[in-house]
């Protein structure tokens, strides 16, 4: 009996060792096409099992079936993918990679921007843009501020590409030569310098962006001040989950040549790491009108050269927390087209330092996150010019602002609340040294924000109808303020009586509410609403500085008071179908206090010729309003098509004139540099084996000056209108070689700014990028 019990249980443990010895692994990767990047919560099925890819992208599963088996991949936002598999008992199965294809549309991302906590566009009761990875990629332009101008009702003033030292991206209806109305985040945090509200753009590498946010509209209610006009929020890559790196060269019109190269990796234990840098120079074009170059021997082609470096380290393993930190430093000089006796001739040259770190974190229903900053700029310009006689200044700008950010949220069934507080601080000490003469003229002056804000998102209706209700208070300080000359020469006489000094501190103080509802009744359909209410003070720029500008003399305000918009918003998006959406909005806005440059009617000799004096003022009332609209269809996977327009109106509706000797009334006047009617359009084809992207933009006719009236140089009293058209090809080789040519303005077309100057014309760029990687080998073995 003991025998006959032995041998029956040695018979089962024989059989379930068989069992287990034809048990087969099978595993592998899930990996984004083109990019390589790790494709986390893509659903996996192999026959009758199902799993889900982890935070690198990793399946497994454990099947006793054998055959031929369907392994299929579906993820929000790509291509479904199905690969036949091969199992027997005698195959090892392992590391099958899946390449998905992103889907052009992807109507519910996910964004962070609007509410400062996560959520699906169409469930955002207001006007929401996302720049995806693909418009990115498949559109020629240099910089990311010139793909944001693809969006109805943005405006970007980059007159000379990559030539410009400075860009400015505004949105509806306010001033393109406004860039402090608009807040720009990177992953974030804030990047507008409160000297001049202005975002270095030339130092974000396009290489590194995965998408970009817009909120269109006053912000203030969650972000302050510089968010009067909208926010722009640029998110970056985050790395692989497999080490690696890539190396780009590119070549283009006036000899301008460029290198880029990143490289990267995120670990097992949650750690990642990257690091990235580029240089890029040209030998540049003369932007001077014809009238300048014949009046000036001494114009020559303006050029730049500049270079970045950029270091990122962090910790995400679990949503329980997060943390990251990156440090980047960027320089540059752009010469702008006049040479006397100086090395380069003009020249600006921006020294940036930047360092951020980020925390996020939940614990239980709580969702936290905090932001620290610190920014600084040596801004430094060459300016030298022969008239009657030979004069010869450098500027020195030394600009810092650093700050932190925080929220916290929590949803209560129906409602999340969000609350958090900010802090930032700015300063600017800045000199203009004469060589030439004795002067020494200084500015200083140092700003303060502190702000409260308080949100809550309610879902009601199963979800049918969203209503958004927040309130932000901001205080803000100006102080240390100063504008003084020292050893003054007849070279700055003529701004001695602009000088203060020991400027009692200034102080303002401002609520800021947002109301929005929409209902949503299914997928195809939303229509939303709402009211908010911008506030801004003025930049130190305009509190302390009195001195040249282009055009003529600008003078110090310490007294100026912050501006306010309200702006009432309706909106409706529609989806006839699946592969289909047409979206439009038209908004009211009422500006007062408005800050705005205005013409004093008095004039200053400057030392070569009486110049304007120009003065920032609070404008009592200012009205905008417009429309926009886009269309968005994909008849087929491989490819996409969208069309834009906007309509905007800008108008200064009451103005009381605070000189009188000016006796100019700008009632009734439009604002200047907006264009009236904007048109941006696109095509983008994909396949295995090219890729094309094809887009174009109409700007029409914007007012010179503030009283709409007669420019010389321009020979209008508007700008004339353009249509420019940009081409991408692409082609990818095994994966590993990625070729583009860009074709930037390719019918040619001559854009001009202010003083009659032009852009760089048709820019043709060859670009070829070398993707390195190395896949994480698994070939171990156990031993005991």
């Amino acid at each position: 009996m003991m025998r006959t019990g032995f041998l029956t249980v040695f018979t089962i443990v024989m059989l379930l060792a068989g069992q287990l010895q034809a048990q087969i692994k099978v595993s592998g990767k899930v990996l984004e096409s083109g990019t390589l990047y790790p494709v986390s919560g893509a659903h996996v099925s192999l026959g009758k099992q199902i799993t889900a890819t982890d935070i690198t992208g990793t399946f497994e599963f454990e099947t006793f079936e054998t055959g031929k088996l369907f392994l299929r991949v579906t993820a929000v936002g790509y291509q479904p993918t199905t690969k036949s598999v091969e199992v027997d008992t005698d195959t090892k199965v392992n590391q099958i990679t899946i390449y998905l294809s992103e889907e052009f549309q992807r109507l519910e991302e996910v964004v962070v921007t609007a509410t400062r906590t996560e959520n699906r566009i169409s469930n955002i009761p207001g006007r929401v843009e996302l720049i995806s990875p693909e418009k990115l990629q498949l559109t020629s332009n240099q910089s990311i501020d010139e793909v944001i101008s693809l969006l109805p009702g943005i405006q970007v003033s980059r007159s000379f590409g990559l030539f410009s030292h400075k860009s400015t991206v505004s949105m509806r209806g306010m001033s393109s030569k406004e860039q402090a109305r608009t807040l720009v985040l990177v992953d974030g945090v804030p990047v507008n310098k409160a000297d001049g509200g202005s975002v270095n753009w030339n130092l974000i590498s396009m290489l590194d962006v995965e998408r970009v946010e817009v909120v269109k509209g006053p912000g203030s209610a969650l972000y302050g001040g510089n968010a009067m006009g909208g926010i722009i929020n640029i998110i970056r890559k985050k790395p692989s989950v497999n080490p690696e790196a890539s190396l780009g060269l590119s070549y283009g019109t006036y000899n301008t040549r460029g290198i880029k190269a990143n490289a990267g990796s995120s670990l097992k234990s949650g750690f990642y790491w990257s690091a990235g840098a580029f240089f890029r120079d040209s030998d540049g074009y003369i932007t001077q009108s014809w009238a300048d170059q014949k009046a000036n021997p001494y114009i020559v082609p303006s050029t730049f050269e500049e270079k970045m470096l950029g270091l990122r380290a962090g910790y995400r393993k679990t949503e329980r927390f997060e943390a990251g930190i990156d440090i980047s430093v960027f320089d540059d000089r752009r010469e702008t087209g006049e040479k006397v006796n100086q090395l380069h001739g003009n020249t600006t040259d921006h020294d940036t330092y930047s360092l951020r770190s980020v925390f996020s974190g939940k614990e239980g229903l709580w969702n936290w996150n905090a932001s620290l900053f610190y920014l600084h700029e040596r801004y430094k310009r060459v300016s030298e010019w022969q008239k009657d006689d030979y004069t010869w200044y450098d500027v020195l700008s030394v600009r810092e602002d650093y700050g932190l950010l925080s929220g916290l949220s929590r949803e209560f069934g129906r409602h999340t609340l969000s609350a958090g507080f900010d802090l930032r601080n700015g300063a600017v000490d800045a000199s203009d040294i004469y060589y030439t003469s004795t002067d020494q003229v200084d500015n200083k002056g140092k700003i303060r924000f502190l702000g409260f804000y308080l949100q809550d998102q309610l879902n009601f209706f199963d979800g049918k109808m969203q209503l958004v209700a927040g309130l932000r208070y901001d205080y803000s300080v100006f102080y240390d303020g100063s504008f003084i000359i020292h050893q003054p020469s007849a070279e700055t006489n003529f701004m001695n009586q602009y000088q203060f000094s020991d400027q009692s501190n200034q102080t303002w103080g401002a609520l800021s509410p947002r109301i929005s509802i929409q209902f949503k009744p299914d997928d195809s359909f939303r229509l939303y609403g709402g009211y908010s209410r911008g506030f801004r003070p003025s930049v130190l720029d305009d509190l302390c500085r009195s001195g040249r500008v282009r055009g003529g003399f600008k003078v110090a305000r310490p007294d100026l008071k912050p501006e306010f918009i309200d702006n009432i918003e309706i909106g409706a998006d529609y989806k006839p179908a699946t592969w289909m959406k047409v979206s439009a909005s038209a908004y009211y806005s009422m500006g007062t206090d408005f800050l705005y440059y205005v013409s004093t009617g008095d004039s200053i000799d400057m030392g070569f010729g009486n110049r304007p004096i120009m003065i920032r003022s609070n404008i009592s009332s200012v009205e905008i309003y417009g429309i926009e609209g886009e269309v968005t269809f994909s008849p087929y996977n491989f490819l996409n098509f969208f069309g834009t327009y906007a309509y905007t109106s800008s108008r200064i509706k009451k103005y009381s004139a605070e000189n009188a000797v000016a006796n100019v009334d700008l009632t009734g006047k439009y604002l200047t540099d907006i264009p009236r009617h904007a048109v941006s359009f696109g095509t983008f084809y994909r396949s295995d084996w090219v890729n094309i992207g094809l887009t174009g933009r109409f700007t029409g006719k914007m007012f010179i000056n503030d009283q709409n009236i007669f420019d010389d140089i321009v020979g209008s009293n508007q700008y004339p209108a353009t249509m420019t058209v940009d081409l991408k090809i692409q082609r990818e080789f095994f994966r590993h070689l990625n070729v583009a040519l860009s074709i930037q303005n390719l019918l040619g077309t001559k854009v001009y700014e202010s003083q009659g100057a032009v852009g760089p014309g048709r820019f043709i760029v060859v670009e070829v990028t070398g993707k390195l990687w190395q896949k994480k080998l698994n070939n171990s073995r156990k031993v005991d």
